[in-house]
This record gives C-alpha cells, structure tokens and sequence, in this order.
C-alpha cells in the first residue's frame, strides 16, 4: 500500500501544501522526511566534533593540553548543538509532493518542480544504514537517463513512494 497524503499528514500541513496546487491538478501524495532526516544530514558534522573532543582529551591525558579542555569541550558541544537545530529546521520546513502533473520539493528556501512528464522513471537508493532505519533517497531520471536536479532525500518508506510516483509518471505520459 503506498502512502497517502491523508495517512502521512495532519489537516493544517495538507492545506498548506494544497496551496500550491494548479486548476485541475490533484494532490497524490504529501510527504515529510523521515525523522531520521536531522540525524542523517547532521553526522558528518558529529563525528567531526567527536574526534575534536576526543583529540582535546587525549592531548590532556599525556599532557599536551593546548587549550583549556572544558572549552574545547563547550564549542565541540556548540557547534554539534547549533547543527542539530540548523537540521530540525530544514526537516520542520521540508515536504515532498506528488501531483498529478509535477514533482514538487518545498522547503524554507522555496519550491522545486519538475513536470511528470520530463521524468522518465524513478528510483530508490538506500544505503544498509537507510534500509534498517527504513528510509532512503527517491532520484529521478530523465528520457536520457541522465539524473534529474531532484532528490528527495530520506524519505520514509522509499519503495512505496517510488512506486507512486512511478504510477503517476505513466499516467502523465499517456
């Protein structure tokens, strides 16, 4: 069963995103990124801090300190912090849309679209990491090929998504 925008989304989000629909197009699917998205976007920068910390308190265990420990240890902790709200609000203004003639992917900084019927298939890429949290990343290619400029990253239930959107991209090209 592929999700619907009534399953995947409270009444105010579904208005919001009804909005931006065109006369006579309908809404087939509204979606938001997994939960995972803020985690995910965010540990190249964790991991990052976390060796800078560890690097900070191994230097003071064989007495290398450089800096004041506790301060390493208070920016490591700002700037992991500062990510970590950066990513909840790109997943707080994030959604994913497909309508009946256009992909859509809405965020704070504005809405990208591509017509139904420039896309020629869509497909799923998941990581081992992705599959077991039950996400993954819905690309789409074009009459050539060639990968479109669209991702929708970290969405929730990939294969069921991909399947809508592949049965509304052969709808669009009848």
């Amino acid at each position: 069963m592929s999700p619907t925008a009534e399953q995947a989304n409270p009444p105010v989000a579904l208005e919001a995103a009804e909005s931006l629909l065109e006369d006579g197009e309908l809404m087939i699917l509204s979606i938001k990124p997994s939960r995972w998205f803020v985690l995910w976007m965010s540990w190249p920068v964790l991991a990052v801090v976390a060796v800078a910390a560890g690097g900070a308190a191994a230097m003071a265990w064989f007495g290398f300190g450089l800096a004041d420990r506790k301060l390493i240890n208070w920016l490591c902790a700002g700037v992991a912090g500062v990510r970590l709200v950066m990513a909840a609000g790109q997943w707080a203004s994030l959604r994913y849309i497909l309508t009946s003639r256009r992909l859509l992917r809405v965020s704070a900084d504005g809405a990208t679209e591509l017509p139904l019927t420039c896309v020629h298939f869509a497909g799923v890429a998941q990581s081992a990491s992705q599959r077991t949290l039950g996400m993954g990343d819905v690309g789409f290619t074009g009459e050539t090929g060639r990968a479109l400029p669209m991702l929708w990253d970290c969405t929730p239930q990939p294969d069921n998504v991909c399947q809508a959107v592949n049965e509304a991209i052969a709808k669009a090209h009848r």
